[in-house]
């Protein structure tokens, strides 16, 4: 396949390009003689996906990102000695962390998606079934340090306990993680609503002194679900991450997207990309203004 075609098939696939290419041009070189037409639905679900194109390569290529993971775990780990030298006693010390992009690298996963024009859940059982994720870089090293100082550790995440459990323990072990067992791996069970519930459980036994995640929703949930509600948040915990709460960096998703749909991910693709635009903050070169791109309305 020449280079030309080869590119033009493959943005064909991900719905970037409209312009038509004679069917023979692709047949002589694919051995079809014909060319599947996406429905303006998957075109567009197809860009909405290619967009995510450039966080999954940052986050899988980029030393920043190694960087910001090991400064979070350098950050915690001398958060909890000093909360070791403090326990005189009583609850033993326990520390709570999300499983996915805080322990648990799913890129491959998002880069699927992006690569396919998918979207979440499609694919993601079987990719926790695989049990191929890789620890984030710092995760291990810090977590077997908590283990040698007996600190319990749990891993809070909202995959599904009733079809993935079995999976993400074994992953979890694989990868030679510690405290990786059932007891220790708290997933989201059915009719829970968050993971205030599970981190409630762990204080009735243990002293929790350190939350980890990639979202707020790892450390508590914000009084109002939106951009200005999370804002608040953080303000109010400011003093906190760091060493209270460590967050890790993501791209790729997360629920600040939920922020940009009003929390309704049922709108079409379309929509969605226009919220995506209309998000962002741009200089007009021509204005030498500040403005914002106008939602239109379908």
């Amino acid at each position: 396949m020449n280079q030309w075609t080869k590119t033009s098939a493959v943005l064909l696939t991900l719905g970037l390009v409209t312009t038509s290419v004679p069917n023979d041009a692709l047949a002589c070189e694919t051995g079809h003689h014909s060319i599947t037409q996406q429905t303006p639905e998957a075109s567009a679900e197809a860009q909405l996906a290619s967009q995510n194109m450039m966080s999954v390569a940052w986050y899988q290529n980029s030393a920043e990102a190694k960087a910001l993971y090991a400064q979070g775990y350098n950050s915690a780990k001398e958060a909890l000695d000093e909360q070791i030298k403090k326990h005189k006693g009583g609850k033993k010390l326990a520390i709570a962390l999300d499983i996915d992009e805080t322990v648990l690298d799913n890129s491959p996963y998002q880069a699927y998606s992006t690569l396919h024009g998918t979207s979440f859940p499609e694919g993601w059982h079987e990719w926790v079934d695989a049990a191929q994720a890789k620890p984030v870089y710092g995760a291990k090293a810090f977590l077997k340090y908590a283990d040698a100082h007996d600190v319990e550790i749990f891993y809070v995440s909202d995959r599904s306990h009733e079809k993935d459990l079995d999976a993400t323990v074994k992953n979890l072990k694989k990868e030679g993680l510690p405290q990786a067992d059932i007891a220790h791996v708290l997933l989201k069970k059915e009719g829970e609503h968050s993971k205030s519930e599970r981190r409630n459980q762990i204080r009735t036994d243990y002293r929790l002194v350190q939350l980890f995640g990639d979202n707020l929703l790892d450390f508590d949930e914000p009084k109002a679900a939106t951009p200005e509600g999370r804002e608040t948040f953080v303000k109010q915990h400011e003093d906190d991450f760091g060493s209270k709460y460590i967050i890790f960096p993501n791209p790729m998703y997360g629920s600040w997207e939920g922020t940009l749909y009003n929390n309704d991910y049922s709108i079409s693709p379309e929509q969605k990309s226009q919220l995506r635009q209309s998000s962002v903050t741009y200089f007009d070169p021509a204005t030498k203004q500040l403005k914002q791109q106008e939602q239109h309305n379908n």
